[in-house]
């Protein structure tokens, strides 16, 4: 063989292998897509091997970065009961049951049948507890290390010492147990929520086994707060650690509203019915000029980190929509003369100053409407008929409307319609349409002062917004902003119509100051101008009417009149302290406003003019 021929032959046999050893790694390449594809992981080679990086749920904060809802670690704890058959073995796994009861506390009737039974199944795995806080794991496996150590039994029971505590500042991240044979304990993310009961009708919260959220923003963000878990092939090489997969969290949200303004508020609330004998109630909060929401109240709630507590089933199983009364349908009563009287001053059919001689009852279609007192009020103009709430003259002045522009003025105000709130299960109300085939002209009368109409406090707020801000009406919003990977991205306001002119709602404001001063309102504050309207509703009782023994107790209002920078809605539902709007929400509008101004900063009249000139 001569000296080319050498060469010829080595060089194809390198080309040969370098061939092969190419088509290997196109084979394992296919063979790695294949299985991907079919949803099966490889095992770990020497090239590699399948990470996972676990996402968390995104944040809800305040306005402020207080955190409301965030995450929490949590372990699930299984024990081995296989393969026991020495008299030591049975007592060590008879000890492992007891102290699972004991410090989990488990009370699930199928698996304590399962620890207690005498004598114990060969079986394998079994959960004790999927969602074991840290704490309660730390003390578990502090007893069952005494245990092994042979600390006997009846020094280890009760309540753990302080030896075995362990602080938050000296607990590690996240707990082995590799080191125990027949335990072992799995870290998993669990929604928490530092705060408790605090905004939780706002939150809503998230299931612990489906990891859905339910009610609230929870849920009504539920895509955007959910995070996802990455899987990737990473690669041995230290060169290459860059290509580990970073988890994809889910966006943080944060909140219009202020905890420190929430907390006081919900106080206040909480306090008023149970002084009232209230059944329940809720309290809004929300600047005009943006629609932001500072604030919103609602009682009863519920402490979301016990969701399934029976405590709290009357409140969580959201029947007609209980978990918030803030988008709650309701008949409002009194309040919806405000819009009412906006409507006939914007149409011109009547003036602040326009006459009218209260005989104490009208008749429309057919339906004799009385007055509160169900007495006459003789004469009258038609801001003494805001101030005396006359039932009568506002149904008068709904007529003097005509039915075709009284609802028409209604649809604009947003009656009958969801606000677009970012919070689930709101309530679009019901407002009779004129052309409905059911509708008759009575309902023209009793819908102008409140009753026959379903409206949310939501919605009035909303419609209120017009009159407080000029004439425009915007849209409530109770986020901020969502950050998402580095991105921030802030909702901006939204103007929803223009009801009325600025004209109207001038003197619409001007009207309501007035009747409150002239009234000396339980509403007022010194050194505040204030303008407002209260409410108060009977409640319909299937089979029996309207009952006046229960009602729906009622007050909105905004201010300072010149620079309206809040507008707060309260409702106090079933009092039985008093059945009057004027005797039980208007002295929580006060309250409210009065932690208000200070939480805002908002001087007294006189201060802020004289600060501005």
């Amino acid at each position: 063989m001569n000296e080319k021929t050498t060469y010829n032959w080595r060089f194809s046999t390198i080309a040969v292998l370098f061939s092969l050893f190419g088509l290997a790694i196109i084979v394992q390449m296919v063979r790695i897509q294949l299985t991907v594809n079919s949803g099966d992981l490889p095992s770990p080679s020497l090239l590699g091997q399948w990470e996972t990086a676990a996402s968390r749920r995104g944040l809800i904060l305040d306005r402020n970065g207080h955190l409301l809802a965030g995450n929490q670690t949590v372990y699930a704890v299984d024990v081995n009961f296989s393969d026991f058959y020495q008299p030591d073995e049975i007592k060590e796994v008879k000890m492992l049951a007891d102290l699972a009861i004991e410090v989990f506390g488990i009370n699930n009737q199928y698996l304590l049948e399962f620890l207690q039974q005498e004598p114990r199944p060969l079986t394998k795995n079994i959960t004790v507890e999927r969602f074991a806080s840290q704490e309660d794991l730390l003390n578990f496996l502090a007893l069952v290390e005494n245990y092994y150590a042979g600390i006997p039994r009846e020094l280890i029971d009760g309540e753990p010492s302080e030896e075995i505590d362990i602080s938050l500042e000296e607990r590690v991240e996240v707990i082995d147990c590799s080191h125990l044979i027949r335990v072992s304990c799995t870290p998993h993310l669990i929604r928490s929520y530092p705060e408790g009961k605090l905004a939780s009708n706002i939150i809503g919260f998230v299931m612990r086994d489906t990891k859905q959220g339910q009610l609230g923003i929870e849920e009504k963000y539920d895509s955007t707060l959910f995070g996802n878990d990455r899987t990737l092939w990473a690669l041995w090489d230290p060169h290459k650690a860059d290509q580990a997969p970073d988890p994809d969290h889910g966006a943080n949200i944060i909140l219009t509203i202020d905890s420190v303004l929430q907390a006081d508020i919900e106080n206040i609330l909480d306090k008023t019915i149970k002084k009232t004998g209230a059944l329940a109630g809720t309290v809004i909060i929300m600047n005009p000029q943006n629609g932001e929401i500072l604030a919103m109240a609602s009682s009863p709630r519920a402490d979301i980190n016990q969701y399934w507590s029976e405590d709290y089933l009357d409140i969580i199983n959201n029947h007609e929509n209980v978990f918030n009364y803030a988008i709650k349908s309701y008949e409002p009563g009194s309040v919806v003369k405000v819009l009412t009287m906006a409507a006939a001053l914007d149409a011109g059919v009547v003036e602040p100053n326009t006459e009218f001689i209260d005989e104490g009852e009208i008749e429309i279609g057919g339906v004799t409407i009385k007055n509160w007192n169900e007495k006459a009020w003789g004469p009258q103009n038609m801001t003494s008929c805001l101030q005396n709430s006359l039932n009568v003259c506002l149904a008068w002045v709904a007529t003097e409307l005509e039915s075709e522009q009284f609802y028409n003025y209604f649809q604009d105000f947003g009656f009958g319609q969801m606000t677009g709130i970012e919070l689930s299960g709101e309530a679009p109300g019901l407002v009779k349409s004129y052309w409905s085939p059911d509708y008759t002209r009575s309902e023209l009368g009793t819908n102008a002062f409140g009753q026959g109409i379903e409206i949310t406090p939501m919605q009035m707020v909303k419609a209120i917004s017009a009159i407080a801000n000029h004439g425009e009406m915007v849209a409530p919003r109770i986020v901020h902003s969502i950050l998402d990977d580095g991105y921030r991205y802030t909702p901006p306001k939204t103007v929803v119509g223009h009801p009325i002119t600025a004209e109207t709602a001038q003197t619409l404001t001007d009207m309501l100051q007035e009747s409150l001063q002239n009234e000396t309102s339980l509403a007022l504050v010194p050194g505040y101008s204030l303008a407002g309207k209260t409410g108060t509703a009977e409640i319909y009782v299937p089979g029996q009417g309207y009952k006046s023994t229960a009602t729906n107790t009622s007050f909105v209002g905004w201010g300072p009149t010149d620079d309206p920078q809040f507008l707060v809605y309260v409702w106090i539902s079933k009092p039985s302290a008093s059945i009057w709007g004027s005797e039980i929400a208007a002295p929580v509008f006060r309250k409210v406003v009065e932690k208000l101004v200070i939480h805002l900063g908002i001087p007294p009249d006189a201060v802020r003019v004289a600060l501005e000139e």
